[in-house]
């Protein structure tokens, strides 16, 4: 059995002093979805996680979660 993705989710993370932490997940079931998810995002929105579920070669499950960092620096 070949291993295959099932379906993911994107989560894009905005804070700001007043609001604090917000988290909004966004679902995909293919790579092209996925692309045009990553192409919408608008500042201040940044993605902050990628996870992806389905199943290896054994046909078991499993969730891979790709997780990004970033920085703003600023003079103030």
């Amino acid at each position: 059995m070949a291993a295959d993705a099932l379906k993911g989710t994107i989560v894009l993370r905005n804070w700001t002093r007043t609001s604090g932490l917000k988290e909004r997940p966004r679902t995909f079931s293919t790579l092209d979805e996925l692309y045009g998810l990553c192409l919408a995002v608008e500042s201040p929105d940044m993605i902050d996680r990628l996870i992806i579920q389905g199943h290896d070669a054994e046909g078991e499950p499993r969730v891979l979660t790709f997780v990004f960092q970033s920085i703003t620096v600023s003079p103030k």
